[in-house]
């Protein structure tokens, strides 16, 4: 960048870290970091701290990434944990989650997606009393959860699909669609060896919503069931998809031949041939 006459400023920085992280370069991408002020005059803000912890994150140093965080002179500073959470979740540090979810609440006691979080981490780790507490927690504080909502265009028209509901035009056809690829997808890894149980063709104990009923996957059900079969399929949804639907995508993507891309609040997910743009870090 300097050799080509770019300005080195905090954005410039924050973009270098990005890339960093994107590749695994964790050592490299601390050494930016860390040259900001001395080399660059530039102070480091949350977004450049929030790199580090993904950076450290990503290469499943949980542990360093939490060290780095109380000691950065921001650790009340909820886009942090939320980076570490997140690898947690990756990496399926189930206690660091658990700790961290429950400091992301202490931080942002108002804010629903730490509740929805925190349960998920307490149901994932057979915390069911902890869970229901939670849940408990959020009915008191009269909060609840933005339903999910999947669209895309198809054929002219805009098809809208909320997860857990059965209402959408196409009902029969497009379940009838998506269960034959689950059960397509199920034998396919239950011949590999796959556990079916850890992809999530399961619902959870408590009744969540199964991988039948999630909107994206009813989206991409109709549109290989409607676009010509050389036409990728694309979905937009308002919430971060979830671990289970990203798998069933890669494994779609492959038994369909077909790029199906996926854009959630924070990334564009293009699956292909069984893998995902992402690397499995979003």
């Amino acid at each position: 960048m300097k050799d080509c006459g770019v300005v080195i400023n905090d954005n410039a920085l924050f973009a270098v870290l990005i890339a960093c992280s994107q590749q695994g370069l964790a050592e490299e991408g601390f050494r930016h970091y860390e040259s900001m002020l001395s080399d660059y005059g530039c102070s480091p803000n949350t977004k450049h701290k929030a790199c580090v912890v993904e950076l450290l994150g990503r290469v499943g140093k949980m542990a360093e990434a939490e060290d780095f965080i109380m000691g950065s002179g921001s650790e009340n500073d909820p886009i942090l944990w939320h980076a570490l959470l997140r690898a947690c979740r990756i990496h399926g540090d189930k206690e660091r989650g658990i700790k961290t979810g429950e400091k992301l609440m202490e931080l942002e006691p108002f804010a629903v997606t730490s509740y929805v979080v925190l349960y998920n981490l307490y149901m994932d780790a057979g915390k069911i009393s902890l869970a229901m507490k939670t849940r408990g927690l959020m009915r008191e504080r009269g909060m609840s959860k933005e339903a999910g909502i999947s669209w895309a265009e198809f054929g002219g028209s805009i098809h809208h699909f909320t997860d857990g509901n059965n209402s959408c035009p196409h009902n029969n056809a497009v379940h009838a669609r998506l269960e034959e690829l689950l059960v397509s997808v199920k034998q396919k890894t239950e011949r590999g060896g796959t556990d079916i149980w850890e992809l999530g063709f399961q619902s959870r104990k408590d009744g969540e919503t199964s991988l039948s009923r999630h909107g994206e996957l009813l989206a991409v059900a109709l549109g290989l069931s409607t676009l010509p079969s050389a036409a990728p399929v694309t979905v937009m949804k308002n919430q971060r998809i979830s671990w289970e639907s990203h798998e069933t995508l890669k494994l779609l993507s492959a038994r369909e031949n077909r790029g199906i891309i996926v854009r959630d609040p924070t990334h564009f997910h293009r699956f292909d041939q069984g893998s995902c743009s992402c690397r499995d870090y979003w």
